[in-house]
Parts: structure tokens; C-alpha cells; sequence
């Protein structure tokens, strides 16, 4: 038996014990089984982050609560559970979940994303069509829409990897150092609670650099949950 079959098998047991497991309400076994099976693989379905998030809410757990939220909210974008965490966050003390225009601007795109590069894409192979036409006919072709239309799909390109690129953290390390630089000598910026969700703008070696308030400080990874 392939390894990765086996896996998968694994997996499927693991989450089929664990929502027996659920239904039963013995959810501390059923949080450690679920956890278990995202240990063996991450390509699970979104309602277990979801179910996650309420077991731990069950215990008052709002910093898994929030990790785990995201974590749904980033495979099925859903304006319930972006208020949802921003409710969770105004109770915390906790930045980095405002309903704002950013933030509401990033839930229609993750939501409408499919449909507008489609449609760019169609759009894109009709003028690519068109010029192609023109070339085997010998028309003449300005040199500006050659230009334009490379362009066109170079933004194309840029949205359509920009979701990938597009990555956020939450604080997950009671009293962790921002630093200036990444660097454990460097000097401290400040020091935050956990919960925090920060805006990633980049990474060198151990460090996160990321985006707190208007400054660009440093976060070291252990201390952080990769939410995207």
C-alpha cells in the first residue's frame, strides 16, 4: 500500500473517531483527536476548524478560538466569521481584526476572486485572439497595444498570485519581543500579549517581518501561528 494511501486512511479514521467522539460530548478527546488528524494532514475539510474553534470556546480558549477561525476563514471566506473574530478580538484587547475597509476589501476578493480572473482570463484570450488574427492577416499593430496588452496580463499574473503572497500571523507567545531587526540582539520595540493578528511583509531565516501599527518590526517564528 502506497504511504501516502496509507495516510489518507489514518486520517479518515482519526476524524471518524473523533466526531463520534464529538457526539457524544467527550470533547476533550475529540479536540486531541481532530488535532491529531491535522497533524497528519492539513487537506481536511474547513468544518473541522470549525468544529475546533467551537470545542474550544467550550473551554474559554479564545486564543484557539481565533487560530482556529482564521484557519476556516481562510478556505471558506464567510462574513459571519470575519465578525466573529472581530467580536472575539474588541473582547481581547486584541489588533489586527478591524471591519475595516481593508479587511471587508479582502473578504470580497477572497470570495469573488474565481469569477473576476475567469473573466480577465477570457478577456485577455479574446485580444490575444484578435492580435493573433491581425499578425497571420500582416495588419498593422501599434507598438502601445503590444505594450498594453503585456501589460494586461502581467497584472493578470500578479492577482492571481496575490493570494499566495498575502500572509497574516497570529501572536500565539504570551509576552513576545518585536524587535527592530532579526536579530535576538537587536532591540525590542515592543512587547505584546498573545492574539494579535499582524500582516506579514516579509522573512529572513527565523524572523517574521511584519507590519505593527505603522512600524515594520520583527517577530520570531516560534512565536507565531501561520494563519496565511
Amino acid at each position: 500500500m502506497s504511504p501516502l494511501i496509507a495516510v489518507a486512511q489514518n486520517v479518515t479514521a482519526k476524524i471518524q473517531q473523533a466526531d463520534s467522539l464529538f457526539k457524544i460530548h467527550n470533547f476533550q478527546k475529540a479536540t486531541a483527536t481532530y488535532e491529531e488528524a491535522l497533524r497528519l494532514s492539513h487537506r481536511t475539510s474547513p468544518a473541522i476548524f470549525l468544529k475546533l474553534a467551537y470545542l474550544y470556546e467550550q473551554k474559554k480558549d479564545w486564543l484557539h478560538v481565533q487560530y482556529y477561525l482564521n484557519l476556516y476563514y481562510e478556505q471558506i471566506p464567510d462574513e459571519r466569521v470575519l465578525r466573529k473574530m472581530n467580536e472575539i478580538a474588541r473582547d481581547q484587547g486584541w489588533k489586527g481584526y478591524e471591519l475595516d475597509d481593508f479587511n471587508l476589501l479582502v473578504l470580497l476578493f477572497k470570495q469573488y476572486s474565481g469569477y473576476l480572473i475567469g473573466l480577465l482570463l477570457l478577456l485577455g484570450l479574446y485580444v490575444f485572439v484578435i492580435l493573433l488574427i491581425k499578425r497571420f492577416k500582416h495588419q498593422y499593430i501599434p507598438f502601445r497595444h503590444k505594450t498594453l496588452f503585456f501589460l494586461y496580463w502581467l497584472g493578470v499574473t500578479l492577482l492571481v498570485n496575490l493570494p499566495g503572497r498575502y500572509r497574516q500571523v497570529i501572536i500565539r507567545k504570551q509576552d513576545s519581543i518585536l524587535r527592530s531587526d532579526p536579530s535576538a540582539a537587536a532591540s525590542p520595540t515592543e512587547i505584546v500579549k498573545e492574539g494579535h493578528r499582524l500582516k506579514v511583509v516579509g522573512k529572513s531565516d527565523i524572523w517574521y517581518q511584519v507590519l505593527w501599527g505603522n512600524q515594520l518590526v520583527y517577530v520570531k517564528s516560534a512565536d507565531v501561528w501561520i494563519v496565511r
